[in-house]
């Protein structure tokens, strides 16, 4: 499924790389199955795709493409923020490499945010790419979900940008309710860009998949932006033995404006356990 958004969520693509930097109840066992990365093309346009995450052998952050544009391609990162990328396995003719811009990791959970610039018949062109997963250094077993309604606290890290000609790197909290035993996820997040202008957003009625511990946003989930209707994709995972933490991507834009980006939440009111 790919989307083009209305506003400056456009802007995220050059953003990044300038800046360096509903519904369904019953446990949503019907629920379509999210991937784990959304890519931003040159294009503007947002295409969701998966991918496999793992350690390389020095330690290297390692993602295997295994659906959407990329497919069959390998990025290997060093685990670091600003970590440079060697991207392998391209079309004929084409060179890339990339950054590992921004990640962050629970104890379970792991999120980033890479750039990857790729030389061709066509040009330079950069792709944004952003992944949840589980932490490599975790052991990725079965997730057992909560029967009750749990509250979970993060951060968000995102490009934006706002009609008014606002744009950059957006970072801030994110406070999510899960409903387990209605199956279906609530989510707020409030941010600043660096020059002090606020930005908020929230999603209603996301379904939880029972069946997976995954969850997205459906046709009837309700997304707002700066306190209007919005069209875009939330998509995520619960991550650890018993949901103790939840990871996800989201884009989203109206006339308004527009952003997209990483979150990860940790259960309860605190979110210490977030390590960059």
């Amino acid at each position: 499924m790919s989307k083009s958004l209305v506003m400056p969520l456009f802007a995220a693509t050059s953003v990044m790389v300038a800046a360096c930097g509903g519904g369904g109840g019953g446990g949503g066992m019907n629920a379509p199955q999210p991937p784990n990365t959304l890519s931003i093309s040159p294009t503007n346009t947002v295409t969701e795709a998966r991918a496999d995450v793992s350690r390389g052998p020095s330690g290297q952050i390692l993602l295997l493409m295994t659906e959407g544009p990329m497919e069959g391609m390998s990025i290997e990162c060093e685990d670091i923020t600003l970590g440079s990328c060697i991207v392998a396995g391209g079309p004929e003719g084409t060179s890339a490499n990339g950054v590992l811009l921004e990640r962050l990791h629970g104890e379970y959970a792991f999120v980033g945010n890479f750039n990857i610039l790729q030389v061709g018949d066509d040009g330079l062109q950069a792709h944004s790419i952003y992944i949840h997963s589980d932490n490599p250094d975790a052991d990725g077993g079965a997730v057992t979900l909560p029967q009750e309604r749990s509250n979970y606290t993060g951060v968000f890290h995102a490009g934006a940008g706002l009609a008014d000609g606002t744009s950059g790197l957006v970072n801030g909290t994110v406070d999510m309710v899960a409903d387990f035993n209605q199956g279906v996820l609530s989510m707020q997040m409030d941010g600043n860009f660096d020059n002090g202008t606020g930005l908020n957003a929230s999603v209603s009625n996301i379904t939880i998949d029972a069946a997976n511990g995954q969850f997205v946003t459906t046709d009837d989930s309700i997304i707002l932006f700066q306190g209007a209707m919005a069209d875009g994709t939330v998509l995520g995972a619960f991550y650890g033995p018993n949901a103790e933490e939840a990871a996800g991507l989201f884009e989203m834009g109206n006339d308004l404006g527009g952003m997209s980006g990483m979150f990860l939440t940790c259960e309860g009111f605190s979110a210490d356990c977030i390590q960059p």
